[in-house]
């Protein structure tokens, strides 16, 4: 059997690795090939497109790297063509997976879509085509089958894909040791994002914050006099990871003046994400699969968003979502229903400010009460999504689902015409 598999998010390169070994678990003798990262290179892909060309998001950003979006649907739609596969499955990434699921429909193949767009923020009048081009929608968020069904959509929720990749048994004095940090350091993760234009918008900001909050904490009595707050910064392998440790050391070296002893002691990682979460007592996670992860983690942490000019206009004029963007409020509140107060506090848009994260990063790392009442809830968040596994690898449902799809869309392709 050959698939075409295209995870073209950084997040999404893990998932797409544990699928396809699930996928080749299930069918022996698998080959697969597409758009993918280190990861799923690792784990056998042979990548057509490197997933790292075509790290976007808002509006503006995919008006940047448009000509590098359409070489790469030009490439795999001219692969699929010549090699004709047996199933295409896509990962995430709704604006480039809907015009490559629409070429794939055109050649015959049939599409299952894994980790389907967050329609109930965007547009949900896009239900009829995501129903018209795609098999099955494999949904990773508890109440999203729900969600789907209802819009009449082929839609099963097999659990989330971070169950399989979490160390969830780690504890916090483990992931001290691995990181060489002491038991009573205080620590904060800062999760940015992976794209250049949201690391743009988010470290600067997420850095001074931090500054602003050591310093209060240090007055106040809660950071020790000659101790830094040290700051964990994990950067996903699919990521230029050089280039953003040479910008963030940049702004420390800016930040202190050169001089020793700075009031942050900020450690960059490639990958390591989860270990920094389980290692640090807060952090300022930029919305998107991180901060469910975070939450999986127990890591008490605040959600940022801030988006480009244009893209905060269309959000806030066009879409006009109310709810919660980040994905621990939305679970924890059973859907895009949720109404605050929330789990975690959501600083988004004009609100991502130094000022702002300062107050929340004092409160967070401050407040030793606040963050056993956070932990809490998401100990009973860990144990929504983990009810909802069944006990079963997240991957491998995926994996079945997808594949029973695949068998159900030959059987009405062998059935005779009706008389």
């Amino acid at each position: 059997m050959r698939i075409l598999l295209s995870a073209a998010e950084a997040s999404s390169d893990a998932h797409g690795a544990k699928l396809l070994e699930a996928l080749k678990a299930e069918s022996p003798g698998l080959q697969a090939f597409g758009i993918g990262g280190p990861k799923l290179r690792e784990a056998g892909l042979e990548t057509i497109v490197d997933a790292r060309e075509l790290l976007s998001m808002g509006l503006t950003e995919v008006v940047g790297r448009l000509p590098r979006i359409l070489a790469a649907l030009d490439a795999v739609s001219a692969e699929a063509k010549a090699r004709k596969p047996d199933l295409a499955i896509v990962l995430d990434y709704p604006e480039f997976h809907m015009k490559l699921a629409s070429r794939l429909r055109r050649l015959g193949i049939p599409v299952v879509y894994y980790i389907p767009p967050k329609l109930w923020v965007w547009r949900a009048g896009r239900l009829k085509r995501l129903n018209a081009l795609f098999e099955k929608l494999l949904c990773i968020l508890p109440f999203e089958e729900g969600f789907y069904a209802a819009r009449g959509a082929q839609a099963s929720y097999v659990g989330n894909p971070l169950l399989d990749e979490l160390p969830l048994g780690l504890s916090r004095a483990q992931a001290r040791e691995g990181l060489s940090l002491g038991g009573s350091d205080l620590v904060l993760a800062l999760l940015p994002g992976s794209r250049p234009a949201e690391l743009k918008r988010h470290i600067d900001v997420m850095l001074d914050g931090a500054t602003r909050a050591a310093a209060r904490l240090r007055s106040e009595g809660k950071l020790r006099a000659r101790d830094p707050l040290r700051v964990l910064i994990p950067i996903p392998e699919t990521s230029n990871v050089p280039r953003i440790r040479a910008q963030i050391e940049s702004w420390v070296l800016q930040a202190s003046g050169g001089e020793p002893g700075f009031i942050l002691d900020v450690r960059v990682f490639e990958g390591n994400a989860a270990l920094c979460l389980a290692a640090a007592d807060a952090a300022l996670v930029k919305s998107g699969t991180a901060t469910l992860e975070a939450g999986l983690m127990l890591c008490p942490h605040a959600v940022v968003y801030k988006p480009s000019a244009i893209t905060g206009w269309a959000f806030r004029n066009v879409v006009r979502y109310k709810g919660p963007v980040g994905l621990v409020n939305l679970v924890a509140g059973g859907g895009p229903g949720t109404r605050p107060p929330y789990l975690v506090n959501e600083i988004v848009m004009k609100s991502v400010t130094a000022r702002n994260l300062e107050e929340e990063l004092v409160s967070l790392l401050g407040d030793e009460s606040r963050r056993r009442r956070i932990v809490e809830g998401l100990g009973a968040l860990r144990e929504r999504v983990l009810s909802g596994a069944s006990g079963e690898s997240p991957s491998t449902r995926a994996a079945r689902e997808a594949l029973a799809a695949l068998r159900r869309y030959r059987g009405r392709a062998a059935a005779p015409p009706p008389p």
